[in-house]
């Protein structure tokens, strides 16, 4: 019966208070819909590929090598931590579909357990002159199980039986080549056929790879080392899994979205705990009555404190399912498909641990500061509290020990003065939540615009060429480029991956570019902008890379030179690129370390028409425009651009529901001062803007705070978004102003909604004595 009275008063006292309440539900509804829905969609990522991973015992590691002798498998077998070591084959092959796409080809021998396929359809036999077929591959040009498809390899055409359709754990995020930066299953995928099948092309079972599996916890650092030696100079390099091409673009979405998803609600809980501690004070004061009859009545310290505290955890605790049914919706469902990752299907991953941390969090922003409001109470006699509360004592602000400016003040700005520094409290609450609204839009706004920065940065100052052609290394040298006669500027490039090691000691492979110094096509620049030329006496290293691998300029690495050991090179300059990490240096240079420069791609500015009997002859294996590269990069980019139109729109109604509470708040505090004024003989004009003028005071203070703000959320999300990008996450003026104006148009709703509130003043009820 009592528990039953106080639950209808708490549902009294909310219904009065419905906008407070409603805005504390928004707060806490959008702070845990934001964290579950980026959350849901990393680790979605993570689950379905780490299942993929685990379903196909991806190796640890690949290492490169023509031929791997039975003694360099020994070798590595003994290696401590090494289960499993076996070797494959493993190259790109054309096919006479139409268009022209290329399937990376696998082969595997009979006793092959590591980086099977996951079928989707049919089978794997490995035996037989069958194959593998990538699924997606197979549904871009309509191909199904017991169809035949043709693959060239070694100049030689071999026809396959597709005995099963599947995914592949290495091609979760594939692309084609260096021209292609998107996943397009219609041009590229993957087949894995048995080792006997090559042995008509190559007239013997062939590998180039050694795939390797470690125990969990095994140093991989030790491992490559050891496996390098065991290899010796007949090594190409190693690639950890988690350097793959596949593996390392997973990875990197995994990244961005966990960065999102801890950053952005931060500031939607701190808000979330300022409207919650505004609201239940105001509601705790005003019925210091109520609980001092409560008091009187028996109900003990215990269920007065529950009663307030309730207020809190029933709004927490619906905000918080509410959110979770929001936030996995809206983002997840939406954004994962976008990612065009090769899964077998896209149902969604709920992170109920990370939940329980933000359930747990939601409740001490609404519960715990609802307890705090009433506890400071409790400490009163029922005597006290049934008392009116007595008013604070009246101070002089500083401005009165300005009598010159002081007296030059007119009446109605001293009123807002003094109530401004009276209420200090609750200035400091709107002041942090108009910054954090505006520290979300700002930031939110720095890295939509920096990553549509990054096409521009990339194809508009770094690479300025009209097409990137990729070359058939068989059928064109350097010198046949040269004498091609092409009408417009051309530029050989070689690109390829080699060993790299660090000064510590770890191996990685990374890619590297090999071009003439007289480099009219690529354009490098230093991270302030100015151009830089590539050197003669080393190399040129992109700035991220350099932080990754824990180097700077004028450091030494060495790098693993064809079928001849190590050799050291310095760090001689650090360009800055915002996509694309890697290694630049001349050929000149390269040749220099006993190297031959082998082209493999050719930038050409055309003068007039692409030359097109060039682009449709043998030589020209794959092109690419840079408009095209532009599109793609950007495309790659769009879903994360989407997550971040959503904090858009998220940070706006958080703008809203701050600037509504706090002038609610301010209005129904000074609404006995403002009946007073009214009946003393002022205008309406004059007492809306004694509110009016002090809700826009506050809201340019919090904007202004808010800018470092956002700079500093910008920054973090930039320098943690992903390995493989280079972002500055520098605020510029156009986000500031769209920020600060879409906070004013917010300032101005919300004083238009109070100003029409203020008309409606009953006098006689303002003005009664408090019963």
């Amino acid at each position: 019966m009592v528990k039953g009275a106080l639950f209808r008063k708490s549902l009294r006292d909310m219904q009065k208070s419905k906008s407070q309440f409603l805005s504390i539900f928004i707060m806490a509804t959008l702070a845990v819909s934001i964290m579950t829905g980026l959350d849901s969609i990393w680790f979605t990522i993570q689950n379905h590929a780490g299942a993929m991973y685990r379903a196909a015992n991806l190796s640890d590691l690949w290492a490169t090598v023509q031929n791997p002798s039975e003694q360099q498998l020994w070798g590595i077998r003994q290696i401590g931590g090494v289960t499993q070591v076996e070797k494959r084959f493993s190259a790109d092959a054309d096919t006479d579909l139409p268009g022209g796409p290329t399937l990376h080809v696998y082969a595997l021998n009979d006793r092959s357990t590591l980086d099977q396929p996951e079928l989707q359809e049919g089978k794997f036999a490995k035996s037989g002159g069958g194959a593998v077929l990538d699924s997606g591959f197979a549904k871009a040009h309509g191909l199904k199980v017991g169809d035949t498809v043709s693959i060239k390899l070694n100049g030689v055409w071999l026809r396959l039986s597709i005995d099963g359709l599947a995914l592949s754990s290495e091609q979760v995020h594939a692309v084609k080549n260096s021209a292609t930066l998107v996943p397009d299953p219609a041009t590229y995928g993957f087949v894995v056929v048995h080792t006997g099948v090559l042995e008509s092309v190559y007239g013997q079972k062939v590998y180039n790879q050694i795939s390797v599996k470690t125990k969990p916890g095994t140093d991989l650092t030790q491992v490559v080392q050891q496996a390098d030696a065991a290899i010796g100079r007949e090594l190409i390099g190693i690639t950890l899994q988690k350097d793959s091409s596949s593996v390392s673009s997973v990875n990197g979405r995994i990244q961005q979205f966990k960065t999102l998803s801890i950053v952005f609600p931060l500031l939607f809980f701190l808000v979330t705990a300022l409207i919650t501690q505004s609201t239940m004070m105001r509601l705790v004061e005003n019925q210091r009555a109520q609980i001092g009859v409560l008091k009187a009545l028996g109900y003990s310290k215990r269920s007065i404190l529950w009663h307030y505290t309730s207020y809190g955890v029933m709004v927490g605790v619906l905000g918080s399912v509410f959110g979770l049914l929001l936030g996995p919706n809206a983002f997840g469902r939406i954004l994962v498909p976008q990612l065009k990752l090769a899964f077998s299907d896209y149902k969604l991953s709920i992170n109920f641990g990370h939940f329980i941390f933000v359930f747990l969090l939601i409740l001490l922003c609404t519960g715990g500061v609802s307890f705090y409001a009433c506890w400071k109470l409790q400490g009163d006699t029922p005597a006290v509290l049934l008392r009116e509360k007595p008013p604070k004592k009246g101070d002089h602000i500083f401005l009165e020990a300005l009598p010159s400016l002081w007296r030059k003040m007119k009446f109605s700005s001293k009123l807002i003065a003094r109530n401004t520094v009276k209420n200090k409290i609750r200035l400091l609450m709107s002041i942090i939540g108009v910054m954090g609204c505006t520290g979300v839009i700002i930031s939110a706004l720095t890295i939509k615009s920096t990553l549509s920065g990054i096409t521009d940065q990339m194809y508009g100052t770094t690479f300025t060429y009209d097409q990137k052609i990729i070359l058939d290394t068989k059928k064109a040298d350097s010198r046949y480029l040269s004498n091609l006669d092409l009408d417009g500027v051309t530029q050989q490039a070689e690109e390829s991956a080699l060993e790299v090691v660090c000064p510590n000691g770890e191996q990685k492979m990374e890619p590297v570019t090999i071009t003439p110094k007289d480099s009219p096509l690529i354009h490098m620049q230093d991270v302030a902008g100015n151009p830089i030329s590539l050197p003669e006496n080393g190399i040129l290293m992109t700035r991220k890379l350099c932080k990754s691998l824990g180097v700077e300029a004028e450091d030494i690495v060495r790098i693993k030179r064809t079928n001849n050991g190590y050799v050291s090179v310095p760090i001689v300059q650090v360009a800055y690129l915002a996509s694309g990490q890697g290694i630049y240096m001349t050929d000149t240079y390269w040749e220099s370390l006993g190297e031959t420069f082998k082209p493999t791609a050719l930038l050409v500015k055309w003068n007039g028409a692409p030359d097109e009997k060039f682009l449709a002859s043998d030589a020209v294996a794959d092109s690419a425009t840079r408009e095209s590269q532009q599109s793609s990069l950007s495309s790659s980019m769009q879903v994360v651009n989407l997550a971040v139109i959503m904090m858009i729109v998220m940070g706006a109604s958080l703008a809203f529901v701050v600037l509504y509470n706090t002038s609610i708040l301010n209005f129904v505090e000074r609404v006995r001062d403002l009946a007073t004024l009214r009946v003393l003989g002022f205008r309406h004009r004059e007492i809306r803007n004694l509110v009016l003028i002090e809700n826009y005071f506050s809201v340019l203070l919090g904007m202004l705070a808010g800018i470092p703000i956002g700079r500093f959320i910008s920054w973090i999300i930039a320098s943690s978004l992903d390995e493989r990008l280079d972002l500055l996450g520098n605020i510029t003026l156009p986000d500031v102003l769209i920020a600060g104006v879409t906070t004013l148009c917010f300032a101005w709703i919300i004083n238009n909604v109070v100003a029409r509130k203020m008309k409606q003043i009953d006098m006689l009820e303002a003005l009664k004595s408090v019963e």
